[in-house]
């Protein structure tokens, strides 16, 4: 990720402050929602696309990002979000994000009891409670995912972003609950916890299980060796994991992985949020000029990211509404059409199918036959 690209986003977040700044600065809504599984309140932050509420378009279903330590990550995940799902030129789809606060993140996200003397040194006043992953990852499925499922319009494709002891967590469900996210956002695993427990499950779970298209992206931070520091079994950890993805071959497991060479534990949730995010959605992106002179493009497009992903996917509403319309600010009519008949195919009843169309033969029956 370029110095560029921060620029560009840390203007549009900062730029979407000010242009709010007469009423109020609004990027999500805060739900409380109370967990049996956990015996606690939970607080969950949510943030709409851009079209969610649009009324020009049809309402529309969308895949949802659930996003480990939204306190930490909220508003630079949905700055990245927004900017690689604007536009014709988007990366990704819009998508929801669904950020879960902590209220005990040791507990939570950690899949045992044990490594508790590598884990807490002897300036800690308490030991924290851990090993409470499998009840967490229960919230999760029968509580979380059905709430967000009945309050929104989803579509049923779900990716999990997790670090340090959050891409524990998502490494845990890989294996162990792989139905769960449809991809996976990995950064900076703590995989070091309870003696590699996890590597030595993935071990086994890599030969044998069949992952049915799941997607992943991992990311790896630069770290120094530091004697006594227990992040010197995080580097180990991780570097053995990318190991066993390359010789194990997990089948239908598309994986991804990256080194951040400049970036440290700190500092890596940015960059790699933003190169997940555009490996696991790599063939969303349609050249905008190419696909004005042939408009199957699109639709071949899309089915190849539903054959990376193994779900169904079209191209939006407003994506097709802007191309026609493209097409007709060019002065080509007769370009336009194949985007507005997808979209009265894609999206039934769709008006701006329909006003397209009757836009564009309108422009084409004044043009000679000859340039038509």
């Amino acid at each position: 990720m370029t110095t560029r690209f921060l620029i560009q986003t840390l203007f549009l977040i900062l730029f979407s402050f000010i242009s709010n700044a007469q009423d109020s600065i609004n990027i999500g809504s805060i739900h409380k929602i109370p967990s049996k599984i956990l015996n606690e309140e939970r607080t969950i932050w949510v943030y709409l696309p851009a079209d969610y509420n649009n009324t020009k378009y049809q309402p529309a279903r969308y895949p949802v990002a659930y996003l480990l330590d939204a306190e930490s990550n909220f508003h630079s995940f949905t700055g990245i979000i927004q900017n690689l799902a604007k536009g014709p030129y988007s990366r990704i789809p819009q998508m929801i994000v669904v950020g879960i606060c902590n209220t005990d993140r040791t507990r939570d996200l950690t899949p045992t009891e044990a490594n508790k003397q590598a884990f807490f040194s002897k300036n800690r006043k308490k030991a924290q409670a851990t090993g409470g992953n499998e009840n967490f990852i229960a919230f999760l499925e029968k509580e979380l995912r059905p709430y967000i499922d009945s309050k929104f319009r989803t579509s049923g494709y779900n990716l999990l972003n997790g670090h340090s002891f959050g891409g524990l967590t998502a490494t845990n469900i890989l294996l162990n609950h792989s139905s769960l996210f449809n991809a996976y956002v990995i950064i900076d695993p703590s995989l070091w916890w309870d003696n590699e427990l996890l590597n030595k499950q993935a071990d086994s779970i890599f030969t044998s299980k069949d992952f049915e298209k799941r997607n992943i992206y991992v990311a790896m931070a630069n770290k120094r060796a530091i004697p006594q520091d227990t992040t010197t079994d995080m580097a180990r950890g991780i570097e053995k994991f990318k190991l066993l993805l390359e010789t194990k071959k997990p089948q239908n497991l598309r994986w991804g992985f990256h080194f951040y060479e400049n970036e440290d534990h700190g500092t890596i949730p940015i960059p790699a949020e933003y190169d997940g995010l555009r490996f696991i959605f790599k063939n969303h992106l349609v050249e905008v000029k190419q696909a004005a002179h042939e408009s199957e493009l699109v639709t071949q497009q899309f089915q190849k990211l539903s054959a990376d992903l193994g779900f169904p996917f079209q191209p939006s509403e407003s994506y097709l509404d802007w191309m026609g319309n493209y097409c007709l600010d060019t002065e080509r009519p007769q370009l336009a059409i194949p985007f507005f008949e997808l979209i009265e195919k894609t999206y039934n009843k769709s008006k701006s199918g329909v006003i397209g169309l009757q836009k564009a033969n309108a422009e084409l029956s004044k043009k000679p036959k000859s340039d038509r």
